[in-house]
């Protein structure tokens, strides 16, 4: 029997999930488009009921496995045995007091400004059109969780103080990643000049890394190289890009980042800002392209 197209197979592996979820599972699924690694994947949103969580698979790795010759049915089945394996972490988790998060755990990330909901309990920073909130990877599982504002009051420090201390340590920086994306989209024999390449700054779990770019030295970096001064692209909330100033209007590049916005499916997810930001290595300061202050 030959082997389905992948667009097939995805619409019987939601069928399938489906069915397996009514009968077996308590909560919420949805199927989308998010990131993983930078690249478009399609993904299974997981979300146990009562908890704010999302367990997250995805069908490209079903796919594969089914490409390797293992039945759907058995996919089905490991899909059922990671997410009960998962809320088991979850409940895990649960039983670790917020108050016990380790500064070396915490993690500081953009958010669109839109997504705080009024009254948040959550803390959180304004930045230029967004919000810094603080992402606690929970330890002994690959689970995180947003830090309300009663975490900074119990340890007695400002969110302020709390995220200059993070964003200025060694251990911050030695985590931030920056890389050509001609490393992902391939150009053959064709060579791109270093200057005009395009470059995605992240962290090196390509996870939750677009605050990377709140470290200074590492911008300072970045920013001499393109002669003082680079262009920022909120990507999505995992990665940042920079570009030569020299390369682009400010208006092209709004444009642009619009209309890939717009045409993504993963907005609702990942998505970060339509805004370009800039960033001058004199001044140390990162804001707004466009703004006069």
């Amino acid at each position: 029997m030959e082997n389905m197209e992948f667009d097939i197979f995805y619409e019987e592996l939601k069928k399938q999930i489906l069915e397996i979820a009514s009968e077996e599972l308590q909560g919420d699924i949805d199927f989308r488009m998010v990131y993983k690694n930078g690249q478009p994947k399609q993904g299974i949103i997981f979300s146990p009921e009562g908890s704010n969580v999302g367990i997250t698979t995805y069908a490209e790795d079903f796919y594969r496995m089914y490409e390797e010759g293992i039945s759907l049915p058995y996919i089905i089945e490991n899909y059922t045995g990671t997410i009960h394996e998962a809320e088991d972490k979850i409940q895990f988790a649960k039983n670790i007091p917020v108050f016990e998060a380790k500064k070396e755990d915490i993690i500081p990330t953009f958010v669109p400004r839109e997504s705080l909901q009024d009254g948040s309990v959550l803390a959180h920073i304004p930045f230029e059109n967004l919000e810094i909130v603080f992402r606690w990877n929970i330890p002994g599982t690959t689970l995180s969780a947003k830090l309300p504002e009663e975490y900074f009051k119990y340890h007695q420090i400002e969110p302020k103080q709390f995220l200059d201390e993070i964003i200025n340590a060694s251990s911050f920086k030695e985590q931030i990643k920056v890389f050509p994306l001609s490393k992902i989209f391939h150009t053959g024999d064709t060579e791109i000049p270093h200057e005009q390449e395009m470059y995605c700054i992240t962290n090196k779990k390509e996870d939750w890394g677009a605050a990377s770019i709140l470290n200074k030295d590492i911008m300072d970096e970045i920013a001499d190289f393109f002669g003082g001064k680079t262009y920022i692209i909120p990507a999505n909330i995992h990665e940042c890009m920079a570009i030569d100033t020299h390369r682009h209007t400010l208006e092209a590049l709004k444009t642009m980042i619009q209309e890939v916005n717009a045409s993504q499916e993963s907005v609702e997810t990942d998505f970060l800002s339509n805004e370009v930001y800039v960033y001058d290595s004199y001044t140390r300061e990162l804001k707004l392209a466009g703004e006069e202050r």
